[in-house]
Parts: structure tokens; sequence; C-alpha cells
């Protein structure tokens, strides 16, 4: 009795430390591509920017007892707006709800598509299997962008903050489908390697061949899939405010685009209104496909040419040492 558990337990170490190992792999592999970490610091300073803005701005972004359309200058780094306020000041407070709705929009997307995708891959050919996979084809047929302008619609009478949590409720809602129906297939076919089944045959849990075995082997596509579904969350707030279903009260890229259109900025020459806003949005749209980029080149070998050159060079490097350190082949 005592030897059985020592094996389990051992055994459990070692598939513990395997799935760790595959985590911190896929992060090694992530910060190893040189356009990955571009994008990560590229969105680490725009977060930066933006928390800034939550604690401080020159100004405040509602007032509007400035002098209207003045250019950049030192009293005002970008300028103001039609309305007297500060271009400044709204873009350091507008970018935090529009990076927060994002990563909630992958973090919430993700986790259902993980919830559905691996259920119905576990449960193929069953009745769970076509229910779950009858609701993904209705989501994946139904735009999400008619369900973001359906809801948008009634947003004027909502509160600031029920408002944004209904945008991210409707985002959530329309961008899992398509991660779901793509894990299920890789579900499908990861379940049918040897380790998986050995895994079945010894008495393993499905909860534990999940968390242990499927998930960790899948870790690329999921980390992919987060940073795709933020991308989605960002341009849906935008749009939404941008089109001027949402809650013009409040302060975001989205509602800086909106009163940039409707005071004529395009056609003004107003160009500090207007560009600030569609630049950083733009800039974290960037981040977040540079990062996934460099997923995909950690999932794909055929994508890792430099890193190839790379490891290749240190092979000849090693091959050329013959450990006294001189580099000499003796």
């Amino acid at each position: 009795m005592g030897v059985s558990r020592t094996k389990q337990r051992e055994r459990r170490f070692r598939i513990n430390v395997d799935k760790q190992s595959a985590f911190y792999s896929l992060l090694q592999g992530i910060w190893e591509q040189r356009i990955s970490r571009v994008g990560l610091y590229l969105l680490l300073g725009i977060i930066v920017f933006c928390t800034i803005g939550v604690f401080y701005t020159p100004y405040n972004p509602n007032q509007t007892s400035f002098p209207r359309d003045l250019p950049p200058s030192f009293q005002h780094l970008l300028g103001t707006t039609d309305y007297g306020q500060d271009v400044f000041s709204q873009l350091l407070v507008g970018g935090f709800p529009v990076i927060a709705v994002g990563i909630l929009t992958g973090l919430i997307g993700t986790f259902i598509a993980i919830l559905v995708g691996i259920t119905a891959g576990l449960y193929a050919d069953t009745i769970v299997d076509r229910i779950l996979s009858g609701i993904t084809q209705i989501f994946l047929i139904i735009p999400g962008i008619l369900i973001i302008e359906l809801i948008g619609a009634y947003l004027g009478a909502i509160s600031i903050k029920l408002g944004y949590f209904v945008i991210l409720g409707a985002l959530s809602a329309t961008g899992w489908a398509w991660g779901a129906r793509v894990l299920r297939s890789l579900v499908l076919s990861t379940r049918r390697k040897e380790y998986i089944l050995s895994s079945e045959l010894i008495g393993e849990s499905k909860m534990n061949v999940i968390f242990q075995q499927i998930i960790p082997n899948n870790l690329p596509f999921i980390a992919s899939n987060f940073f795709f579904t933020a991308i989605y969350g960002i341009a849906g707030l935008t749009f939404i405010y941008y089109f001027g279903l949402g809650s013009l009260t409040q302060v975001n890229w989205g509602t800086m685009l909106y009163w940039s259109l409707g005071g004529e900025a395009y056609l003004r020459g107003l160009w500090w209104w207007y560009v600030p806003p569609g630049l950083m949005i733009g800039l974290v749209a960037l981040s977040f496909a540079l990062i996934n980029r460099g997923i995909d080149r950690v999932a794909n070998p055929k994508l890792r040419e430099w890193n190839i050159k790379k490891y290749y060079k240190q092979i000849k490097e090693n091959n050329g040492d013959n450990g006294d350190g001189t580099g000499n082949i003796s």
C-alpha cells in the first residue's frame, strides 16, 4: 500500500513538473521572439501611460473653459477640442477603460472557449457535443457587430458603470465561438495521443486529464486566442462609442473619435483631436498582434527562421569548444 502511494505521489509530482515546464517553456519561447518582445514593451508602455491617467491629469478632462481649437502647445500638449477641452487629459483618462474592457473580454471569451471547446471535444459524438456544437454554430453565424449594435442602442439611459459592464458582457458573449470551435478540433486530435490514452487506462479522472495534459499541450493556441479576443474587445468598444451607441458622457478613446466626427475635425484640419486616440487604439492592437505573432512562431516551427539560425550558431560554437575555453579542437 505504501509503495503504491509513493508511486502515485511520484507520478503526480512528475505531471505537475511537466505542466509547469510547458507553461514556462511557452513564456520562454515568447520572450525569445524579438517580435513578441517589441509587442510586450509597447503594451507595457501604453498600460503605464493609461495608469497615470487614473491618478493624474493636467486638467479636468470634462472642463470646457479653455479656448477652443487651440493647436498643441506647452500649455496644452495636444491642443483643445471644439468644446474647449484639453485633448491630452482626455487621452490619459480614456485609455484605461478601453484596455480594461479589451483584456477582460479576452479573459472571459477565452475561458468560455476553453470550457465549451474542451467539453465538446472530450464528449465527442454524444448529445453534449451536439448541443455545444450547435450553440457554437449559432454564435458563429450571428454577426457579433449586430448584437453589439442592438445592445448599444439602449445604453443611452444607462449609468456609466453599468454601461461598461453591458458592453463587456456583449463582447464576451460574441467573442468566444471561434476559439471554442478550434479548441474542440485540437482536443479531438490530442485525446488520441498515447499519453492521453495511458492516463485514461490507469484511471485518471477527466479533470486531471484536462488540467495536466490537454490544457498544457494547447497553451500556445489558448494564449493566441486570448490576444485575438482582446483585440476584438478593443475594436468592439471603439465601434460602439464611435458611432454614438454608448453613453457619450463617458470619456474614452471611442467617444473622443465620436465628438471629433461631430465637430468636423477632419474637414477643419483639427488633426490633434482625432489622430491621438486613433493612434493609441492602433498601437494597442499592434502590440497584441505582435505578441500573437510571437506565439505563432513558438507554436509553428516553420516560422522560427531567425531562431533556427541562432541555435545553429550556438551548436557551431559548442562544437568548436574542447572544454578548456580556448575553442580549439584537439
